[in-house]
């Protein structure tokens, strides 16, 4: 017969799992689930998967996972943490913080100097809504309503030797 503190000491060392996801994020139900393959072969379907308040992702099949398991009961299991090592980036300095996906490499990071630095993979970024710079803002270019600052045209303006004053608030 096993003694009540080895049955306790086999439930403890049953509550945290390490494993990789199988199968694509199940995102219909309220709590997104995952199909995790734990070691052994063990094999979890419909594990809830939890994430940070306001902060949400949707991991791909082949992603590391971190499982705990109430009471180790390996039937009642809850993702807490995944992860993909196939994209991470390795190039941050100690206490810099990195928002990043690891399909495209595309990053918001918060470097150490202070600075932020947005990379978009495909060399774009879309903001709707206001823009508001207290800064100088420094381009190769600028383009509104498809008329070039560098190429438009002063139709009707006269050349002449004088400077025009500067810009006036309307």
């Amino acid at each position: 017969m096993i003694s009540s503190a080895m049955r306790t000491m086999r439930r403890v060392m049953m509550m945290v799992g390490i494993g990789r996801l199988l199968a694509d994020t199940n995102e219909t139900p309220g709590t997104p689930t995952v199909q995790v393959a734990l070691a052994a072969g063990e094999i979890r379907g419909d594990v809830p998967l939890m994430q940070q308040y306001g902060l949400t992702s949707r991991p791909v099949p082949g992603s590391d996972a971190i499982v705990i398991f109430v009471g180790g009961d390996r039937t009642r299991g809850i993702a807490i943490a995944t992860g993909d090592q196939r994209g991470r980036p390795t190039d941050l300095q100690p206490g810099e913080v990195c928002l990043y996906h690891p399909q495209t490499g595309s990053r918001i990071w918060l470097k150490a100097d202070g600075s932020i630095a947005l990379d978009p993979s495909n060399g774009k970024t879309a903001v709707t809504g206001d823009l508001t710079a207290t800064g100088t803002i420094t381009g190769n270019e600028v383009e509104a309503q498809g008329i070039k600052l560098s190429t438009h045209p002063h139709n009707g303006v006269q050349p002449g030797s004088g400077n025009s004053g500067p810009p006036v608030a309307s």
